[in-house]
């Protein structure tokens, strides 16, 4: 009877969970912080110079917290990671900020390019 008695007990305290509201709270995002000048190559084979102070979303660590894979637009690149330091949460806004700014260069940067080899391939009239 005592079997019996456990697996009812784990049952309830399933369905308590399953009934209960989600607590997993907000989304966390974490952004790092380039503490010096970086030369980067991008997923896309862009190579880009990130400045001491610019912030991007860490996508993930890798080899034992040694390197970090930071995200820019749809692009990733690595770093070493005692390059970069962790946003504090309070910091997060004006990091965001930053971020942003730096993806509206990249984006304005890559249509540029676009529109030159689009005119270069233009056949003549």
């Amino acid at each position: 009877m005592l079997p019996r008695v456990k697996t009812v007990l784990a049952i309830l305290i399933g369905l308590a969970f399953m009934l209960l509201p989600g607590t997993a709270g907000e989304k966390v995002v974490l952004y790092a912080r380039m503490k010096e000048v970086t030369e980067v190559t991008l997923t896309t084979g862009a190579k880009w110079r990130m400045d001491k102070g610019d912030a991007f979303p860490i996508i993930a660590y890798k080899e034992s917290h040694t390197k970090v894979i930071l995200q820019l637009a749809g692009a990733q690149f690595m770093v070493d990671a005692e390059r970069t330091e962790t946003v504090p949460k309070n910091e997060i806004p004006a990091a965001v900020e930053n971020y942003r700014g730096n993806v509206t260069r990249y984006i304005n940067t890559f249509a540029d390019r676009w529109k030159k080899n689009a005119e270069q391939d233009k056949p003549s009239e």
